[in-house]
C-alpha cells in the first residue's frame, strides 16, 4: 500500500517495482540473453559517449538495481552508485558480487550525493532517472552533478524524448509480465507542465492487486540546454538512443552528454 505521507520517488522503488516494472526484474527475464547483449552495448556506448579511454571516477546517479554500475566497474572503473532505495541497492550489490567487482554504494538523495566537491570525471543518470521534483528542485540536481564533476568532466543523461511522447502517447496500455502478472499503465499528459503522471495497477497470478503512481517532469532538448547552462553545465551532443542513433522527432529516447567548463 502507497504511503501518501512521503512523496512518491521515496515509496515507489521498492521489490513491487523490482518484480513487476524494472527492466531486468522478474517481470522480464533475460532467456536468452537478449537483455545481457542489449545492455552490454550501452556500455560501450557510454563510454564512448563520455570518452572514457581510461579507468575514471564515475558517479551512477539513480543507479537502480546496478545494472550499468556493475559492468562499468567490471571495465575498470571507479564507480560510486547513489539510489534512494536500499531494497534497489541491496539488488545491486548482489549483482556486484556476481560479477566479481567492487563499487560504492551510497543511500541517498540525488539532490545530495554526499560526494566532495570536484570528485567524479563523469556521471551518468539512466532510465528516465530525473524530473522527480518540481522546477526548482530538478534544478538543484543539475547543480549537484555541477559540483561533484571536475573541470572537464562529463554528464550522460537518458530520458523520455517530448517531441516522440507527443506523437505516440497512448492513455492506457496493458502488458504480460513473465512472472503471472498483467501490467496497466495509465498515462495522463499536462502540456502547462511538462509532467506526466503514470499509474500502474499490477494484477498478480493470484488476483492481487498493486497500485502506484507517479509523475516526472520531461523537459525538451531546448529546456535542458536553458536549466544545465544555470547549473554550469554546456550541451555537446544529443541521441536518439542508447545505440547512439540520430535524434529525431519519432526516437523515444533523449540521450545528451553535457560538460563542466
Amino acid at each position: 500500500m502507497t504511503d501518501e505521507t512521503r512523496p512518491w520517488y521515496e515509496t515507489l522503488f521498492e521489490r513491487d517495482w523490482y518484480d513487476y516494472f524494472a527492466k531486468g526484474g522478474p517481470g522480464s527475464p533475460d532467456e536468452d540473453g537478449s537483455y545481457a547483449r542489449r545492455t552490454d552495448a550501452e556500455i560501450a556506448f557510454i563510454e564512448q559517449a563520455l570518452g572514457l579511454t581510461e579507468p575514471c571516477d564515475l558517479l551512477d546517479l539513480c543507479c537502480g538495481p546496478g545494472r550499468h554500475s556493475v559492468r562499468l566497474a567490471k571495465r575498470g572503473h571507479r564507480v560510486t552508485g547513489v539510489d534512494i532505495s536500499a531494497y534497489n541497492l541491496e539488488k545491486a550489490a548482489e549483482q556486484a558480487a556476481e560479477f566479481g567487482v567492487d563499487v560504492g554504494w551510497r543511500e541517498g538523495d540525488m539532490r545530495d550525493t554526499g560526494l566532495g566537491d570536484s570528485s567524479q570525471d563523469a556521471v551518468i543518470n539512466m532510465f528516465t532517472a530525473f524530473g522527480f521534483f518540481d522546477d526548482a528542485g530538478n534544478q538543484r540536481v543539475l547543480e549537484e552533478v555541477a559540483r561533484v564533476l571536475r573541470p572537464g568532466g562529463r554528464l550522460l543523461i537518458d530520458l523520455v524524448n517530448r517531441d516522440s511522447l507527443m506523437r505516440r502517447h497512448q492513455p492506457r496500455m496493458w502488458n504480460e509480465r513473465h512472472n503471472g502478472a498483467v501490467l496497466l499503465q495509465e498515462h495522463a499528459f499536462d502540456s502547462a507542465t511538462g509532467c506526466q503522471t503514470t499509474n500502474w495497477t499490477v494484477v498478480k497470478a493470484d488476483g492481487e492487486r498493486i497500485a502506484q503512481s507517479f509523475t516526472v517532469r520531461i523537459y525538451t532538448l531546448q529546456e535542458l540546454e536553458v536549466r544545465m547552462a544555470q547549473a554550469g553545465l554546456r550541451v555537446e551532443e544529443a541521441w536518439g538512443g542508447l545505440d547512439g542513433k540520430d535524434l529525431t522527432m519519432d526516437s523515444h529516447r533523449l540521450v545528451v552528454r553535457a560538460g563542466k567548463a
